[in-house]
């Protein structure tokens, strides 16, 4: 089959609440009630589902998947650097799309906006791609600075339409208009003297804010969509040893990291309180590796691409 082509194939709050009133009335309240009312209530916790992925360059295969990301529905994308596709499948690993871009040299990042358009970055390029959600190419945003494969371009769209993309060697945030404008041209900046950001990572979060991560400095920082600083979570804050990498995402309330060591995974809420560190080497396995991609789904749950065996593993997000 032509790869080119598309894959067709109780008791309420309320009542709650005047019951608990009754009984303080009646028997009065012990801070002990109240410490175990709360020790009940479920802590944030990852469980894993399963996995799926076969490495390959026939349909439904990936070669050499370099990013992962989720639309509203839950499905799938890839773009992968081996054929120079573009791969879509359902949450549990079905083919539903594929389609070549020729003019594609190195596919890095990918992210759909909230009408199912599809934005890839090539470095090789220094380009941004836009397609439609059925595969045609719409357009292409060149940035002025020179191509670099060795460099990182990511590419973040909200829900307002905005299009912001991150040269990380530039250490600027290009943001579009949804009719592709440029709008402003920023380099991020927070609110401590002295201090320059480096950002590697981009990502928009549902609260419409714009995440970035300065792996070098441990930071996870938030903007406005004007630029304006807003918040930053210093990883190390509470004590923990924790090296940041340049993989993560913002989704459900939360933000996902992996470590600089590929295995371990870090957990805040997006108001930057710590949630959870775990350890994924059971699922990814033991040896040293560059850190995985991540994408959340609307479906609750954490995906992580393992790029070398070219495989998606889930994880339920229980909270």
């Amino acid at each position: 089959m032509d790869r080119s082509t598309q894959i067709r194939h109780g008791m309420s709050w309320l009542a709650t609440i005047a019951l608990l009133a009754s009984l303080c009335t009646l028997g009065g309240c012990s801070q002990g009630g109240s410490r175990a009312q709360a020790e009940a209530l479920p802590a944030f916790s990852i469980t894993y589902i399963a996995a799926w992925g076969v490495k390959g360059s026939e349909p439904g295969q990936l070669d050499e998947p370099t990013d992962i990301a989720t639309d509203s529905l839950g499905n799938i994308y890839f773009a992968d650097a081996g054929t120079h596709f573009i791969d879509k499948f359902t949450g549990e690993g079905r083919p539903l799309l594929a389609f070549e871009e020729t003019r594609l040299k190195y596919p890095e990042e990918i992210t759909v906006d909230s009408g199912g358009a599809i934005y890839v970055t090539d470095v090789g390029r220094g380009s941004t791609f836009v397609f439609l959600p059925g595969g045609d190419r719409y357009r292409e945003l060149r940035l002025k600075s020179r191509p670099n494969k060795e460099n990182l371009l990511g590419v973040a769209v909200g829900d307002d339409g905005l299009i912001h993309i991150l040269d990380a060697d530039a250490g600027r945030v290009f943001t579009y208009t949804p009719r592709f404008r440029l709008l402003r041209n920023w380099q991020p900046a927070a609110n401590v003297p002295n201090i320059r950001v480096r950002p590697r990572a981009m990502a928009v979060g549902p609260d419409g804010y714009l995440y970035l991560v300065d792996a070098s400095a441990n930071h996870i920082l938030r903007f406005s969509n004007e630029g304006q600083f807003a918040s930053q979570v210093d990883a190390r804050a509470d004590g923990v040893d924790r090296r940041l990498s340049d993989q993560f995402a913002v989704g459900l309330g939360y933000i996902f990291v992996m470590d600089a060591d590929g295995r371990m995974l870090h957990v805040w809420s997006v108001d930057g309180r710590p949630k959870l560190d775990i350890d994924l080497a059971p699922e990814l396995g033991q040896g040293n590796r560059s850190a995985p991609s991540l994408a959340v789904s609307p479906r609750k749950e954490l995906l992580v691409l393992d790029r070398p065996e070219a495989r998606v593993l889930r994880y339920r997000l229980n909270f």
